[in-house]
Parts: C-alpha cells; sequence; structure tokens
C-alpha cells in the first residue's frame, strides 16, 4: 500500500509576486519501507529513503532540513527541477523559425545557463493533485520570461510503486514554438548521504553510453560526440568509482563531468534501461531508466574542498557536504540543443507535448553478489491509466 502525507516544510519569498508562502512538504512511502519526500520549492526531490541488505534504512540523496538551507544553496540546484531548458543555451540566444532569440544570460554574463535568473529550480510550485501513489505540482511558465515565447504549462508527477520504483514525469505544452528540456537535478550517494567521499568511491557504476558530447575549453557543446572508448569516461562494464576518481586528481576538471550519449534508442513513451550504481558494503543498487537520450553524469568536483580549508556545505541532520560526497544524476536531451541541429531536437510546437519520464529501481542483494553482471533491460513499464492522466490541461 501506497502512502502520502503531507506537512509544512517552512516559508520562501515567491520571486514573481515578492510576498512570503508555505512551502509544502509531501512524503510518500510503500510496503517495504521505501521513502520520498518532495518539497514545493523547485519542485525538490528533498529525500529518498531506502533499505540495506541489514534492512537498515538510510537517506541516500543530499538535501536540507530546511528552506534556508535550499535558498543558501540555489547555485547547486540540489534536487530541483531545472528549466526551461536545463544547462547551457550558449551566448544566450538561438534561431528557431527563422527568428533570432535573445534570452537573459545569467552564466559570466554571456550564456544562459539552466533557464536563467529563476529557473524553475526558484518557483514554489502549485499542488495539482495528491495521488494515491504520488503527488503532481504545476506551474505556467508565461510567455517571455526570461526571453522564452510561448505560455508553457508544466505538471511534474512524482509516484512510487511497491516495486520499489520511483517515477519521475515531467510534461508540457506550449502556446507557441519553444525550446524545452526539463530535468530532475538529483544528487546520490547509495551508500548514505551521511557517508562522504569515502562512500561514494566504494560505488561501482555501469552505464550503457559508447559516446560522450564533446565540449570546447569553454565547457560549450561542439556538436560533435566523442567515442569513450580507451577513455575514463568508458563505464560500459562496471567500474569502481573511487579507481576511476584516483586517476582524474590532476585533471583540470577532478571528477566526471560528462554528458552521455546513451546507447538505446529513444522511444518517448518507453523508458530503456541506462545505468545501474552499487554499494557493495551496503547490497544497495539503483537501476536507471529513461526515455531520454543523454544522461548527465558528475561527482561534485566543485562542492566545497575540506583539504584546501573551504567551509563545508551544511546538509540534512548537520552533515558536512565535501567534494566528491555525491553523483549528481540528470536525464535530459543534450546541452544547447538550440544551437546544434544534429542533436535530438528541444523544440516543442504548440500541437505537440514535452514528456520525460524517469524510473529510478532501488533493492539491494547479497555483497557477494555486487560485483556480478548488470542486469539486462527489464521488462517495459506499464503506465496506470487509473491514476494517471498523461495530458496538461
Amino acid at each position: 500500500m501506497i502512502k502520502v502525507k503531507e506537512d509544512i516544510f517552512g516559508m520562501a519569498v515567491n520571486p514573481f509576486t515578492g510576498m512570503a508562502q508555505v512551502v509544502r512538504r509531501y512524503t510518500i512511502s510503500n510496503a517495504n519501507r521505501l521513502t520520498v519526500a518532495i518539497i514545493q520549492l523547485g519542485a525538490t526531490v528533498q529525500s529518498i529513503k531506502a533499505p540495506d541488505a541489514e534492512h537498515n534504512v538510510n537517506d541516500i540523496i543530499l538535501g536540507f532540513d530546511d528552506v534556508a538551507g535550499y535558498l543558501m544553496q540555489q547555485d547547486k540546484h540540489i534536487g530541483c527541477v531545472l528549466g526551461r531548458v536545463a544547462g547551457i543555451v550558449s551566448n544566450g540566444e538561438f534561431v528557431m523559425e527563422e527568428r533570432k532569440v535573445i534570452l537573459t544570460r545569467n552564466y559570466k554574463n554571456k550564456h544562459q545557463m539552466d533557464g536563467g535568473f529563476i529557473g524553475l529550480d526558484k518557483v514554489i510550485w502549485d499542488l495539482d493533485m495528491i495521488r494515491p501513489d504520488g503527488v503532481t505540482l504545476r506551474h505556467i511558465s508565461k510567455d517571455g520570461h526570461e526571453g522564452y515565447a510561448g505560455n508553457l504549462k508544466i505538471m511534474v508527477h512524482y509516484t512510487v510503486d511497491n516495486d520499489n520504483r520511483f517515477f519521475i514525469r515531467i510534461e508540457a505544452t506550449t502556446d507557441h514554438i519553444t525550446p524545452v528540456n526539463i530535468a530532475s537535478n538529483l544528487f546520490f550517494n547509495i551508500a548514505g548521504h551521511k557517508s562522504g567521499k569515502n562512500g561514494l568511491w566504494e560505488h561501482r557504476v555501469n552505464v550503457k553510453a559508447n559516446a560522450t558530447i564533446a565540449m570546447d575549453s569553454e565547457g560549450i557543446p561542439t556538436g560533435r560526440y566523442k567515442n569513450v572508448d580507451d577513455t575514463l569516461a568508458d563505464l560500459r562494464m562496471a567500474m569502481v568509482l573511487g579507481d576511476r576518481l584516483r586517476q582524474m586528481e590532476e585533471y583540470p576538471t577532478p571528477g566526471y563531468d560528462v554528458n552521455y550519449v546513451l546507447n538505446t534508442s529513444f522511444e518517448p513513451n518507453t523508458p530503456k534501461f541506462v545505468a545501474r550504481f552499487v554499494h557493495p558494503e551496503s547490497g544497495r543498487f539503483m537501476d536507471v531508466h529513461t526515455n531520454q537520450p543523454g544522461m548527465y553524469f558528475a561527482t561534485a568536483n566543485f562542492f566545497p574542498n575540506e583539504a584546501r580549508g573551504q567551509q563545508p556545505i551544511m546538509g540534512k541532520e548537520c552533515t558536512r557536504y565535501w567534494k566528491h560526497c555525491a553523483f549528481n544524476l540528470r536525464l535530459q536531451k543534450f546541452p544547447d540543443s538550440v544551437n546544434n541541429l544534429d542533436f535530438p531536437t528541444t523544440a516543442l510546437s504548440s500541437d505537440d507535448r514535452f514528456f520525460s519520464e524517469t524510473v529510478l529501481r532501488f533493492g539491494v542483494q547479497e555483497t557477494w553478489k555486487c560485483c556480478a553482471q548488470m542486469e539486462e533491460d527489464m521488462p517495459p513499464l506499464e503506465w496506470n491509466n487509473a491514476t494517471m492522466d498523461k495530458r496538461v490541461t
């Protein structure tokens, strides 16, 4: 049986009205002690708690215990939804339907990043409904906001089932053609969010990707794909994350910061198995399914560096978050797609619907099995039409 509990998480200033507003939290739990907590600020996943092989339950994502924590660290985008366009739009402009569109430029005074100055991460989302198995939040991004055309109606559905699957479904419609690449930005440590760098380095990681997006020296996509053969980005065979990070210590970016081109064929209504993350010591694993063509993967490289005497990010339960304390996942289309026409399009017209689905399946296995070959694709996921209306109204 799935249960949904609502409580008050805190207060925040609505960036559009300037008025203080209540921020509510919705906690979804299943029969197996998997719980997921969502807050309205940024449509943020505030907590995911899952049992390990010895039945101990730990919180496995980074986050904060109050609104103040999220407001102080908004630039890290921990747990929130990003958009209208997640990632970078180079030079803060693009051409659509033979018309140049000029956006706000919130990154280096030159580019737009993650939707602009007031992206979806800063919105206090409205509650659309509490479902039998989760919650739906909604927001309307108005025409002209951050330079984008069209009124964009967005719904984010968070649901959980008794197979320990957490579904993140994002959909949107517009009344004028506009680019859309909305994504949830989560920071995981399957060992438990308190375990820090030591726990992260114990992870084994497997990603079904033959290529990454090639970047220039400024971190702008070149429009080309880069084969992962003979590089540290090759995770097609399960690798110990710490072994790889140790080899990257002298790199300009000392860790993973890559946009993977996933091997699966892109099918909007069929999430495919793309990655597995395992923490052998606890027995926990997380399988990732998505209908998106790309996966951003990073290892908190730019969090405070304890060795340099920097001040930590103070997270949940007074936990200090340091460099390499978590891995960051974002399932999405490719960055700067609006300026790279060979990439899968992010253009959304008024007669179409944006739909992104990511499914995270949590489980445990005997620790001696954690190094085994990761499993093949699961059976197709079924849409529960009784509890989910796939249209935005």
